[in-house]
């Protein structure tokens, strides 16, 4: 953390920065760096933050998910925006004689136009002061959501509204006004007189309301297409999260244990802290209902990582070739106890806790430096220069999920906790139980502070939360997505009924007049429902290529699936014409029920 001096700008301090990193790497590293590690250690560079920001990582982890969602939310408001713009004709249409009246007696467009913006400006102020209410109960519900539903875990974040979120919500609420209420506006405000004027019926058809409802069926085609949109990214997510869900670990996280221990607070560093840690799991081993216990560095899905550049017996590098692999510290027994499968050799066991050092590789490593041939009792040496330690290979263990399930083909080097490469302060304790994992873990709690007091009290894990916890942020966007998928399609089947209902409505005498020439009910129904079809079947050729281009921009979020999943892509077109059908029933019903002589009559 520092202070800019006056009159120096981030960048300039960033470069100084730079410039005293490298200068400072060279003499650490002496002479004694290859060409390789030195490119790798001098690629390294310093970035600073302003400090007004903090230094979470919460920024990092859901930057890219929140921008997604709030692309979302501005489609699920075109859509409610094409809606009331829809709403609005079908108004406007009602009062055309009205407009008609005022232009013949001098009213000027323009002022017809300014006051139904104004009237779309009110309707956007009391939906936006309504919003702006109900986020004070949201944030609450937001921070639960990516907090994997737990009210006492959640996130400190304060979300209420402050003047920023307030002065966005103004900028939306014109702009909204101005997408619902411009179109209309405009459409309904050119009147033609002579017409307008003769006709007696607000529901006579002429050629401008044959515009409007050209302009209002646009509408809807729309809102089909964006509704698309979100509903194939719903699915898109919805997928994504079940093949997270059924990817194998390579172990068994059923009756796992994990949390971690800290020597730092009691003092005791090298040989004293792998005493401790030897003492606490001989302890945690003797606990009524432990079937077995291991010691790790890292731990598993702990997000805790390590790695050094490594030199392999037999192998050449290629040029300008990366020879970092990760590496962890494990104890005796740890792939047993985690069920991690051996697949050649043995695993790490008491005899290695001393003399020669010795390591267990996974299946990545050994098919990336010794293709087929059998690896064991080759050398890998640790080539960080802090760190330089020669190892014998005695076990090739099969590739596991280490920190995520995303995770492709890491090539991955175990060493003996007790004999390590460099000096470890903490443990992370793998804990196998008989039955409910639960129930051991007072006693767990106890033991450690029977052992040190100066411990700090340890937070115990299952594999499984610790799985789901890592998922917590596609589960996130998988429920955001569903609810707005949701949204969209109410409004759209919304919007559906209500363009169609009005043409029912404005049909009438047309109806009427063929019935009693003879047409059927049915049939009459057939072609209402037939043009509620084909609204929708045109919205998905326009949709289609957005949801496309939607998925391919969001690919990195995804898992396991291409871009044309046929499932996610044609699932929610036979959705939206489920929905088109079902927005389409009411409206058809009520046109083959017209009265031919009622509807005469009214004429």
């Amino acid at each position: 953390v520092g202070r800019l001096k006056p009159g120096v700008s981030l960048a300039q301090a960033n470069a100084a920065m730079n410039v005293q990193f490298t200068h400072a790497l060279a003499q650490a590293a002496g002479s004694q760096m290859t060409e390789e590690q030195r490119k790798g250690n001098f690629g390294q560079h310093l970035e600073l933050h302003p400090g007004a920001r903090g230094a979470s990582t919460l920024r990092e982890s859901f930057s890219q998910p929140l921008q997604f969602l709030m692309a979302l939310v501005g489609l699920v408001l075109l859509i409610a925006c094409a809606n009331v713009a829809n709403l609005l004709l079908a108004r406007g249409a009602a009062r055309q004689k009205e407009f008609g009246m005022r232009v013949a007696i001098g009213a000027g467009r323009g002022r017809l136009i300014r006051q139904l913006l104004t009237e779309s400006l009110l309707l956007a102020a009391f939906g936006a002061a309504a919003g702006v209410i109900l986020s004070y109960w949201a944030d609450k519900l937001l921070l639960q959501m990516v907090s994997g539903g737990s009210s006492s875990a959640a996130l400190p974040l304060d979300l209420h509204p402050d003047l920023t979120v307030l002065a966005f919500t103004l900028g939306v609420t014109v702009l909204t006004a101005l997408l619902f209420g411009l179109v209309p506006s405009l459409l309904l405000t050119r009147v033609n007189l002579a017409p307008v004027l003769k006709s007696t019926a607000q529901g006579s058809s002429n050629g401008s309301s044959a515009r409007r409802w050209s302009a209002g069926k646009i509408l809807v085609i729309a809102q089909v297409a964006v509704s698309l949109v979100l509903l194939v990214t719903a699915g898109m997510f919805v997928r994504s999260l079940a093949k997270l869900s059924e990817v194998n670990l390579g172990y068994n996280r059923e009756n796992l244990l994990l949390f971690g221990v800290d020597a730092a607070p009691t003092r005791l560093k090298g040989p004293a802290a792998l005493r401790l840690f030897q003492e606490l799991q001989e302890k945690i081993a003797a606990i009524p209902g432990v079937r077995a216990v291991a010691v790790s560095a890292n731990g598993l899905f702990l997000d805790s990582e390590s790695g050094d550049p490594v030199s392999v017996e037999g192998y050449t590098p290629k040029s300008g070739e990366r020879m970092n692999v990760r590496m962890d510290h494990v104890g005796p027994h740890y792939f047993s106890t985690v069920g991690i499968p051996i697949l050649i050799g043995r695993e790490i066991k008491e005899q290695d806790n001393s003399g020669a050092h010795v390591a267990v590789i996974n299946q990545s490593f050994a098919h990336r430096f010794f293709g087929n041939s059998n690896p064991i009792g080759k050398r890998v040496k640790n080539t960080y220069p802090g760190n330089p330690t020669d190892l014998e290979i005695v076990g090739v263990v099969a590739d596991v999920k280490y920190n995520s399930l995303r995770e492709e083909g890491l090539q991955r080097l175990y060493a003996s906790f007790f004999n390590p490469m460099w000096e470890e302060t903490s443990v992370a304790f793998e804990v196998r139980t008989f039955s409910d994992a639960s129930a051991i873990s007072e006693p767990l709690r106890q033991v450690v502070e029977a052992t040190n007091a100066a411990i700090p009290p340890i937070e115990i894990k299952t594999m499984s939360r610790l799985v789901d916890d890592s998922l917590q942020t596609d589960k996130f966007i998988k429920q955001l997505s569903e609810a707005f998928g949701v949204l969209a399609i109410a409004l759209a089947a919304i919007g559906l009924y209500g363009v169609m209902a009005y043409t029912v409505a404005r049909r009438t005498r047309e109806i009427g007049i063929r019935l009693a020439l003879g047409a059927a009910p049915g049939k009459v129904a057939r072609q209402v429902l037939r043009e509620t079809l084909v609204l929708a079947l045109l919205g998905v050729p326009v949709g289609m290529p957005i949801a496309l281009l939607g998925t391919y921009l969001v690919r990195s979020m995804l898992f396991g699936l291409s871009l044309a999943d046929p499932l996610t892509l044609f699932g929610p077109v036979l959705l939206l014409l489920c929905v088109a059908v079902a927005a389409g029933l009411l409206p058809a019903h009520r046109a083959s029920r017209v009265d031919p002589f009622v509807a005469l009559r009214n004429e």
